[in-house]
């Protein structure tokens, strides 16, 4: 009979266990059943971008029945167009400061929903200030879905891709712009100009449902990454005060103080972001980069402007 003693194995329990080993892990939510087809994710991206850029476009026709109906100026309808335009402006800096700490995908519904409300308010009006909110929200969120949806379909897809997708967002910005005075045109023609606002919300309803259905969960794109409040805030208040100013020349003259400076204002305030990102030993907006790139385009901005994942986009 043997003189050694035999030993239990140590428990789980009873073995000291490295502190990180009692974080839980974040908990992945199930994908959408179209999760990672290219066709749904970019018929997605139109849905998101088309309507707002269509419709900024078509405004000038119809801006004298909305202020017929809603008893409001033109200046103030310019006006309501000038914000959602600098809440657009602003959106695409505050989606990439979203994107660095917020589990983007999961923001991305949040947008969409916020999306369909303020079309809903838009359409919906029954006086300047419903109005007003309401397409304001259209331009925020439009801005924060350029940044949350359109680079998965430049960086999550192999190569052979990105000329599908180039075209599909030079479709989205370029022929938006081009047909919405179109639009606006044959819209007027009816004297009404609340069902394009409805459509409008009806493609913002199926962009959130296609974001249901494409959904697949990824985390923050770098959660060490620094929040960086001044470029918010230059970025918010050159966009207020430049479309400010342009709304005025509606009813003033270009060398008024009441539109120039403003406008003016505005300017240097980006200016003054651009040169404040430059110079940023860790900038929100990779401006490096671009300043190297001619011609820029809104796509390229908002490509490059997006936040790295560490990890490959679906």
């Amino acid at each position: 009979m043997s003189n050694v003693t035999r030993q239990t194995p140590p428990t789980v329990a009873s073995t000291r266990q490295p502190l990180h080993a009692f974080i839980p892990a974040r908990r992945m939510l199930r994908p959408g059943p179209l999760a990672g087809r290219y066709p749904a994710v970019a018929a997605m991206v139109v849905l998101f971008l088309v309507p707002y850029l269509a419709l900024s476009a078509a405004l000038q026709p119809i801006t004298p029945l909305i202020s017929g109906t809603l008893h409001i100026s033109p200046q103030a309808t310019s006006l309501a167009s000038g914000m959602a335009n600098a809440a657009y402006a602003a959106g695409t800096v505050l989606a990439v400061q979203f994107a660095q700490h917020l589990p983007q995908r999961r923001m991305m519904l949040i947008y969409a929903a916020f999306l369909v409300t303020g079309s809903v308010l838009a359409a919906a009006a029954t006086d300047a200030p419903m109005f007003i909110v309401g397409h304001i929200l259209q331009g925020l969120c439009t801005s924060l879905l350029l940044i949350a949806a359109a680079p998965p379909l430049f960086l999550g897809y192999p190569a052979a891709r990105l000329r599908w997708s180039a075209m599909i967002m030079n479709m989205c910005l370029f022929g938006a712009v081009t047909a919405g005075p179109l639009i606006g045109g044959a819209q007027a023609s009816f004297h009404a100009w609340r069902p394009l606002f409805w459509i409008v919300a009806g493609i913002a309803a199926a962009g959130l449902a296609m974001s249901l259905l494409t959904f697949q969960d990824a985390p923050p794109a770098d959660r060490a990454a620094p929040r960086d409040p001044a470029a918010l805030g230059l970025a918010a208040a050159g966009s207020v005060a430049a479309f400010w100013g342009a709304s005025e020349l509606i009813t003033h003259r270009f060398l008024d103080p009441v539109a120039v400076v403003p406008l003016l204002a505005g300017l240097a305030l980006i200016i003054g972001l651009w040169v404040y990102q430059y110079h940023a030993p860790r900038p929100l907006l990779t401006l490096r980069s671009l300043a190297s790139t001619i011609p820029v385009t809104g796509v390229v901005v908002a490509i490059c402007a997006a936040p790295r994942p560490r990890r490959r986009w679906d």
